[in-house]
Parts: C-alpha cells; sequence; structure tokens
C-alpha cells in the first residue's frame, strides 16, 4: 500500500524534482508535502488547487455529451515546470499530485509517466 509519505518520497526522487505535493484541490489543502514550493517556502496547495480549477472549468476541455476527466495539467514557467496529476479515487478526484520540475535537470515525459504510474498505484489502494 502506498501512503502520503511514500508518495511524496518517490516524487521526490524524480530527477530534478525540487517540490512535491498532495493536494486536496477542492479546498487547496495540502494534505502533504516535501521540498520546498515555487515561493521558495513550503509548498502551498491554493495554486496548485486555482490551476486544476481553472482547467476543469475551461470550455476548451469539455466534450460533446459526456466529458471527460481532465488526468494532467503541465505548466511550463521560467521558474520551471509544474505538472499536476488528478488521482481517481472512486470517482471523487479529489487529491491532485503535484511537482515542481527544474527545467534543466528534469525530464518532462518521464516525469509524468511516473507521476501517472503513481496516480494508478495510489488509485487502486
Amino acid at each position: 500500500m502506498l501512503d502520503i509519505d511514500e508518495c511524496l518520497r518517490q516524487m521526490m526522487s524524480i530527477q530534478g524534482a525540487l517540490g512535491a505535493g498532495l493536494i486536496d484541490f477542492p479546498s487547496g489543502s495540502t494534505v502533504g508535502a516535501a521540498g520546498r514550493g515555487p515561493g521558495g517556502s513550503d509548498l502551498d496547495g491554493g495554486g496548485a488547487a486555482q490551476m486544476v480549477h481553472a482547467a476543469l472549468q475551461t470550455a476548451a476541455f469539455a466534450t460533446v455529451g459526456r466529458p471527460e476527466r481532465v488526468e494532467g495539467v503541465v505548466i511550463t514557467a521560467g521558474n520551471g515546470y509544474h505538472l499536476l496529476q488528478t488521482l481517481d479515487q472512486g470517482g471523487s478526484g479529489r487529491l491532485v499530485l503535484y511537482v515542481w520540475l527544474d527545467r534543466m535537470l528534469g525530464n518532462l515525459a518521464v516525469t509524468q509517466r511516473h507521476m501517472g504510474a503513481l496516480a494508478d498505484a495510489i488509485s487502486a489502494n
């Protein structure tokens, strides 16, 4: 079984990871965090939650008929890549994995695959 601490440890083991968190996006609460946040201090789940809300509420992500689930969001910024991966927890989809990745040291595609595998492992529990 993958607990919060192990999940954070695995996210921080990704090459180039500067910070990681598990966020309850409806409330913006940080369930667990490791490393540092983009502001140089502890990770604030509120900013990541706002990014997820924006993606979920944007018409571009909606489809006619049955809307599909947003699996992840990638934001490229001057201070690195910000990756968000939603968890499918029995359809509730409340939790999001977040990784702040160094642009020079990290590999975006490898990180996305790793986060997808972690999300699947957590959702299976």
